[in-house]
């Protein structure tokens, strides 16, 4: 069969008669469908498929075997005779994406062997918009900012992208990135300033049977979001390109210039502002944790006495106004030799603390109580806490939690 999205990758619309079918055994209501010629990508080296409609119907999947390209279409195979002229269209916009993140992905695998040889490609996911590549080695961020930078200079120079067939013979006169995973007729993918003269004088040329930019410049811009070990000794790049690297950055900028905003700076010196501030909290929650526990303290010297009985044991339920106490001063009591079990009723959830300075063992007292507030919960013998919706069980819990301290 004829793969017209190899021959032009800006090709949309074509007619081709049907020359099989076969049912989808999934779903009676759908069928596979070959034609004659295509112009639907199938899903294959890392990119989609396209999708579109066959005679206004829906493909819903498109795949590749040695039978050519077939198309998973909502409609029965009864709705697909053999030799019908069927007009076939390709979602113009995914396959406009695909065009783009395919030929970035070029251009940054290229990137990085040319910063350093040791990073070469192993793997590649072109589902996007968050596209990855895996590389070799362990480049670091002045690696990956130098490969990224290069990809986009070499975009930026819309240089012209050809496809072209060769022998299998003669594939050692073009300096390919990688050995071809195919033999026979093999499709190559040549960027570079002259390509159009001679491919083998291209800056990135692969085997790939996948769709292309025209001109590299479609595929800007190149922007890398992360980078991260994976198994295998592999570093993932994930990237974005073209239209939606674009529209990350617009965001991402409409973001930071609305935060920037509310904190009264600028945007460039909004990393140095958010820092000040993050330090600010923390300094604040150290002296607010500080806080509570001398008043945790206090309290629990005043609900113990001046002079506590060893081992004593409270049983309590706090007001809601008191929950950031729930847990400094359960603390606090145990420190003081006591056992005790509080809870308190907060943002629609009972809270349940026990504690033991006296060397009793809380969680078979917390098994007790949990049921009574449908709960979940765990700890160490000296601390254990758990917390559930059932609001109206706090005093049941409470009750089947001293019974079984006292035991």
């Amino acid at each position: 069969m004829t793969r017209l999205d190899q021959l032009d990758a800006y090709a949309l619309a074509f007619g081709a008669p049907v020359v099989a079918v076969r049912p989808e055994p999934a779903d009676a209501h759908q069928a596979w469908v070959r034609l004659a010629a295509s112009a639907f990508y199938p899903t294959s080296g890392g990119q989609p498929n396209d999708l579109g409609t066959l005679d206004g119907i829906d493909v819903l999947d498109v795949t590749l075997d040695d039978d050519g390209v077939w198309h998973r279409v909502a409609a029965p195979p009864s709705a697909w005779p053999l030799g019908l002229l069927a007009r076939g269209e390709v979602e113009p916009e995914r396959r406009a994406r695909h065009r783009q993140w395919h030929s970035a992905q070029h251009l940054l695998s290229q990137a990085f062997v040319r910063t350093d040889a040791a990073h070469a490609t192993r793997a590649v996911s072109l589902a996007g918009p968050d596209l990855t590549i895996d590389v070799d080695g362990d480049p670091d961020d002045e690696a990956v900012a130098a490969a990224e930078r290069l990809a986009n200079e070499r975009a930026y120079a819309a240089w012209p992208v050809v496809a072209l067939e060769v022998d299998e013979r003669d594939l050692a006169r073009y300096p390919l990135r990688r050995p071809p995973k195919v033999t026979g007729r093999v499709r190559l993918v040549a960027m570079g300033p002259d390509v159009r003269d001679d491919p083998a004088s291209a800056w990135e040329l692969s085997a790939c049977g996948g769709t292309h930019v025209r001109c590299t410049a479609e595929a800007a811009p190149i922007t890398v979001l992360r980078s991260e070990r994976v198994r295998g000794g592999l570093a993932r790049i994930t990237f974005r390109a073209g239209l939606a690297a674009w529209e990350d950055h617009r965001f991402k900028h409409a973001v930071a210039s609305r935060t920037a905003a509310s904190l009264s700076t600028g945007v460039p010196e909004l990393g140095a502002k958010v820092a000040a501030l993050a330090d600010e909290a923390s300094a604040l929650r150290r002296a607010l944790a500080e806080a509570r526990g001398l008043l945790a303290d206090e309290r629990a010297a005043a609900l113990l006495g001046d002079d506590p009985e060893p081992g004593a044991l409270l049983v309590a339920e706090l007001d809601e106004r008191e929950a950031d106490l729930l847990v400094p001063l359960a603390d606090a009591l145990a420190a003081r030799g006591a056992t005790a079990a509080l809870a308190v009723v907060h943002a629609g959830r009972a809270e349940l603390v026990l504690t033991s300075g006296a060397g009793i063992d809380v969680r078979p007292a917390l098994a007790a109580a949990l049921p009574h507030l449908s709960g979940r919960g765990g700890g160490r013998p000296e601390r254990a806490q758990g917390a559930g919706p059932a609001t109206d069980g706090v005093a049941d819990a409470l009750a089947a939690a001293h019974d079984a301290l006292s035991a």
